[in-house]
């Protein structure tokens, strides 16, 4: 059974999350209300119930999770 975009996309948003976490300096999340792990977080809250459009639109964002799911189909 092939894997679904929607789930394609959150898991690899989960993985991005992880690295932007792990890789973040102590004390570095106050003040970022916009930044990129932020920003991650929200978008990947919000997968699980988005249209199929509103998933593409956040993929699209992630140019490395657009071209994964571009060779995962291949």
């Amino acid at each position: 059974m092939s894997e679904d975009k929607r789930t394609f996309v959150a898991r690899r948003l989960d993985e991005v999350i992880h690295e932007w976490e792990a890789d973040a300096p102590p004390g570095s999340g106050t003040g970022q209300a916009d930044g990129p792990l932020v920003t991650a977080q929200r978008h990947r809250a919000e997968v699980d119930t988005a249209t199929d459009e509103r998933v593409d639109e956040i993929a699209a964002s992630y140019p490395d999770i657009a071209a994964a799911w571009s060779s995962h189909r291949d």
